[in-house]
């Protein structure tokens, strides 16, 4: 018998296995994880910091602000619910976000059809108006459509904020869409034609089925715009209102004093729908936006 086949038989099978060969990291994979650790380092540390916070009284707050809690416990959180508004402000975030994706999701798909499938200069002139709206700054329309509101008494509503949001958010949709209508073959829907259907029945039960990776990527990046916007609730609804959750958050902060514990408390829990609704749709947002691209 060989030396080598004795080797075999008295090594233990782990001791096989524990003999292939560790990989080696290249030069490029090392700068690349330095890189991106810095990066995580610099997202999660203001987080983590609002975090702790959260759980640290105003006096051990002003004392020390980069201390450790001393104790877990929810006082904050149930302090934040009996001593502001912020139950109602999550309340009307909610339906401003959940309202604008509705209508955004009924109405800029069909637009975009119509656009794409209809053509000629009409059409043509309605994507070039919608891909202009992309070009003018909010701060532009801004006092405009403060006025327009507070003449119809639409000013401090949240009908005057979805409306706002709906506009703004028509044009990237009309974009997106019109992208990715174009690599849909026309002859599918022909086939619909042939069979009795009309164009609004095409497009739900036909063309509709197919938007879905671009929806869920559209969907997610409005979801998650809309509930994170300062700006359009700040400006078009008043301190009688209760406002959005960031806009609570900011009513915190005070000339003298500013209720620390609270806004860590707030900001955490402001957190939380963003962060659950990215980690639960994340592969439908990528596949999404990488379809599109490819059908751009």
């Amino acid at each position: 018998m060989s030396t080598t086949a004795t080797r075999a038989q008295v090594l233990p099978q782990g001791s096989r296995a524990s003999r292939k060969p560790k990989k080696k990291w290249t030069t490029g994979e090392i700068i690349v994880m330095v890189v991106l650790s810095v990066l995580v380092v610099i997202v999660a540390a203001p987080v983590i910091y609002a975090l702790l916070n959260s759980f640290r009284s105003y006096a051990e707050i002003t004392k020390d602000p980069m201390g450790l809690p001393t104790s877990f416990t929810l006082d904050n959180y149930v302090a934040l619910f009996q001593q502001t508004d912020y139950l109602q402000a999550v309340l009307n975030t909610l339906i401003i976000t959940v309202s604008t994706v509705v209508l955004l999701v009924a109405i800029v798909p069909m637009a975009a059809y119509g656009i794409e499938r209809v053509g000629g200069r009409t059409s043509r002139f309605l994507y070039i108006l919608f891909i202009a709206g992309l070009m003018i700054p909010f701060q532009v329309r801004m006092i405009p459509l403060v006025k327009a509101f507070n003449d119809v008494g639409l000013y401090s509503t949240l009908t005057s904020v979805i409306l706002v949001h709906l506009g703004g958010a028509a044009s990237f949709g009309i974009l997106l869409y019109c992208s990715f209508i174009k690599g849909i073959p026309i002859e599918v829907e022909e086939a619909a034609h042939v069979d009795g259907a009309g164009r609004l029945r095409t497009f739900w039960a036909i063309v509709f089925p197919m938007l879905l990776p671009v929806t869920s990527a559209f969907v997610i990046i409005q979801a998650l715009g809309l509930w994170n916007d300062f700006f359009v609730p700040l400006v078009f609804l008043d301190s009688t209102s209760a406002g959005t959750i960031n806009v609570a958050i900011n009513r915190m902060v005070g000339l003298l004093t500013s209720q620390w514990q609270l806004i860590y408390t707030g900001a955490i829990l402001a957190i939380i729908p963003s962060v659950a609704i990215f980690a639960g749709f994340q592969r439908y947002f990528i596949k999404g936006m990488s379809v599109g691209a490819v059908k751009g």
